[in-house]
């Protein structure tokens, strides 16, 4: 009955699969599966596989929630999680031979070896039990096929099996034992038991030779060990702990896309957000009260879901404080006491004049909570965009940081900015101009803030620079959303996910506060900055701002 001898192998020619995953709610990212507990005691019949309490002490315990709600009995032997990283073997395969030996005859009849299966399970589907139209979802459903052998069948014409690109066109499936078939499972499929008699399928999934290289190493599980179940992950409960919170932080600039690229994020089903999406536990929210390291991470711990995410180690989470890339005096050495692992920055860039011009709108506009405008700052609000820009210049000429500018004809003296570029003398000039740097206000370094390479200089002299991923925000739009994502997936060590909602978030309209001459007295100071910048990047950052504008893109 198992082996299916010389049953013919038919493929349903429904719609070809898909490469999409359904998304998951926050909560749902770090929800684990509930399992009832079970003694020896439970056990009515070690020979019984079916039983539940027989499978959770002497194999393990996998949630299916939709099938356990069909009431639908299984024997689970392989299986992976939603994004097949993690493959498990669990002990009724690796441990018992003649359960290999049952299954091996329908292996051969499809030409598949055993390293090939990421899911390989037996489903009993109990009499007058229909399991309703459906398309399965996940990443692991486009990268697999899937095969089903009925086994038991007492009643082949009273077993409804169909499967279809929609509900009019789905076609019936013979379920004769022993005839193996494969089906398009992210088509629409049903299944009705309209016998007196459970009806037993094997199930599996298998992936293509050329793809089985890539599969992570199956890891054999042990008798009665828990896993840790959400919708898209699956964990061994041992291994809670191993991934520290947070993962990554996006570090700025402000008015960059730094609210997009987090929005972005967190759409994958493996990210959760923070309880705060700018925590600030680093600068403004530091408890200068707290004496250890210890005693600091607990309280900026209180910004993320640390107990829920210790333990799914598949999920991480971070946050976006883009305060933090310009106030790296304070930040750095807190970061490196209370976060003392390694982590993932990202760094949104922008056409620094269009920065400036849309960070002096946010801290300006009367619009926002109460709270919002405390934070923003009131510095700001009775003077002109020209009037910071020049406070801003004479804050950097006072502290020696711009010796090469002569702010009032706008001139570089290029001499002077090569020689003085990357200096232990510019290094210490940065030091004094940051620790003017107030706490509780978003009014300040209007121009600083643009300064990109500077910025980025302490980051880089504290940390190694592959655990940077800079992007320039008008790359969104030239290149598009998902292009960029992909690079922040493969940054985070995260599967390719396509994100549902490329919109962009936090934009605002404004009037623009610059006329043509102090447009190009800005575009000159800041033009030797992009130059350093490009070399410290790379050509791909080259003439980047040249002449381009963003206007309501990500902020």
């Amino acid at each position: 009955g198992l082996g299916g001898g010389g049953g013919n192998r038919n493929t349903s020619s429904a719609n070809s699969k898909k490469n999409s995953a359904a998304t998951s709610s926050t909560a749902s990212k770090t929800r684990a599966a509930a399992r009832p507990q079970y003694t020896e005691k439970d056990i009515a019949s070690k020979t019984n596989l079916w039983d539940p309490a027989n499978a959770a002490l002497h194999n393990v315990s996998i949630v299916r929630p939709s099938h356990d709600a069909w009431g639908i009995h299984k024997i689970i032997l392989l299986f992976c999680d939603d994004f097949v990283q993690r493959r498990y073997a669990l002990p009724w395969w690796h441990n018992r031979d003649d359960i290999r030996e049952a299954m091996q005859p329908i292996l051969t009849v499809l030409n598949v070896d055993a390293s090939r299966v990421v899911r390989l399970l037996l489903a009993s589907l109990p009499p007058g039990v229909t399991i309703p139209v459906h398309e399965d979802s996940g990443a692991w459903v486009g990268l697999t096929h899937r095969v089903h052998v009925p086994i038991i069948v007492e009643q082949v014409d009273n077993i409804l099996f169909r499967c279809g690109g929609t509900v009019e066109t789905m076609e019936r499936i013979s379920t004769t034992p022993g005839h193996v078939f494969e089906m398009n499972n992210q088509a629409k499929h049903a299944v009705s038991n309209c016998s007196n008699d459970y009806r037993v399928h094997a199930i599996l999934d298998y992936v293509d030779p050329e793809y089985a290289a890539s599969l992570p190493p199956q890891i054999n599980l042990d008798p009665a060990e828990i896993l840790v179940q959400t919708r898209r992950s699956i964990d061994r409960i041992k291994d809670q702990g191993m991934r520290p919170t947070p993962s990554y932080m996006i570090l700025g600039a402000q008015k960059a896309g730094t609210t997009s690229l987090y929005e972005y994020m967190i759409q994958h089903p493996l990210i959760v957000r923070s309880r705060r999406r700018e925590t600030h536990c680093l600068d403004w929210r530091w408890n200068s009260s707290l004496t250890t390291a210890s005693e600091q991470r607990k309280w900026c711990h209180q910004a993320y879901f640390k107990e829920e995410l210790s333990q799914h180690p598949s999920c991480l989470t971070g946050d976006s404080t883009p305060s933090y890339l310009i106030d790296s005096r304070r930040v750095i050495q807190r970061l490196k006491a209370v976060f003392p692992w390694p982590m993932k920055f990202f760094v949104m860039l922008r056409n620094p004049v269009k920065r400036a011009e849309s960070h002096f709108a946010m801290v300006t506009s009367p619009k926002g909570t109460p709270a919002q405008l405390k934070t923003r700052g009131f510095e700001w609000r009775d003077k002109s965009f020209k009037d910071i820009v020049m406070e801003d210049l004479q804050n950097m000429r006072q502290c020696g940081l711009i010796p090469y500018w002569n702010i009032a004809t706008g001139e570089l003296d290029q001499a002077l900015f090569d020689s003085f570029s990357g200096t232990d003398k510019e290094n210490h000039a940065w030091d004094l101009y940051m620790k003017d740097i107030p706490l509780n206000t978003g009014s300040y370094s209007l121009l600083g803030r643009g300064m990109y390479e500077l910025n980025l200089r302490p980051w880089l002299a504290n940390f190694a620079k592959h655990d940077f991923l800079v992007l320039p925000l008008e790359r969104f739009e030239s290149d598009g959303v998902s292009s960029i994502m992909e690079k922040v997936w493969r940054h985070v060590g995260l599967p390719s996910y396509q994100v549902d909602d490329e919109s962009a978030k936090n934009t605002r309209s404004y009037d623009s506060m610059m006329d043509q001459d102090l447009y190009n007295y800005l575009n000159r100071f800041f033009e030797p900055h992009n130059r350093r910048l490009e070399t410290l990047l790379g050509d791909e950052w080259r003439d980047i701002w040249m002449d381009k504008e963003v206007e309501n893109f990500p902020q």
